[in-house]
């Protein structure tokens, strides 16, 4: 698999400790399993060259870091479940992944990740079982301190394992 994240290099210590909370639902804590920074997939590709990967990224290029604040647990109700943080409405986001689409020919990706289907979003734990979905749902209900990451990093990777093919730095300051 290949695809485009946006991430954060903050320790981001309230994500983390929710991702900590979130792994008691797995069999395995999913996320820290990955080895990875806390990131917003932009593009996941099944079949794509590094090339093409390469040329949609550019479409960041020039673009200011974005501070998005995260205030909601929501899920993917899939089989596993998934538990993720919802960011605030940042229509600069919006267009961004617009932008990085329409570099990439559809086909080639996972639809859940093309503009009329992608909804942001910051996983906490993507492997909860059926045994555990209920305490998870309540757990999704409770509320936390909102908090604010700056995800200032963009990457062209592959996965498993998690592998960065090209990183992007974005300018410092966000929008």
């Amino acid at each position: 698999m290949f695809g485009i994240t946006l991430r954060t290099q903050d320790p981001a210590k309230p994500f983390w400790a929710l991702v900590d909370k979130a792994s008691a639902f797995e069999t395995a804590p999913s996320i820290r399993a990955l080895g990875y920074f806390p990131h917003i997939t932009l593009a996941r590709c099944p079949a794509i060259g590094t090339s093409s990967l390469a040329a949609a990224a550019e479409a960041l290029a020039g673009e200011p870091a974005f501070a998005l604040t995260f205030e909601r647990i929501e899920f993917f109700d899939t089989e596993p479940l998934v538990l993720w943080l919802n960011p605030s409405l940042d229509q600069r986001l919006i267009e961004a992944h617009a932008r990085l689409h329409a570099r990439v020919d559809p086909a080639l990706c996972d639809p859940h990740y093309l503009a009329e289907h992608w909804r942001p979003h910051l996983t906490i734990a993507m492997a909860i079982g059926g045994t555990q979905r209920e305490s998870a749902f309540d757990f999704a209900k409770r509320p936390f301190a909102p908090f604010t990451l700056t995800f200032d990093v963009a990457d062209c990777l592959s996965w498993p394992p998690v592998s960065i093919l090209q990183t992007r730095t974005l300018d410092q300051e966000p929008a």
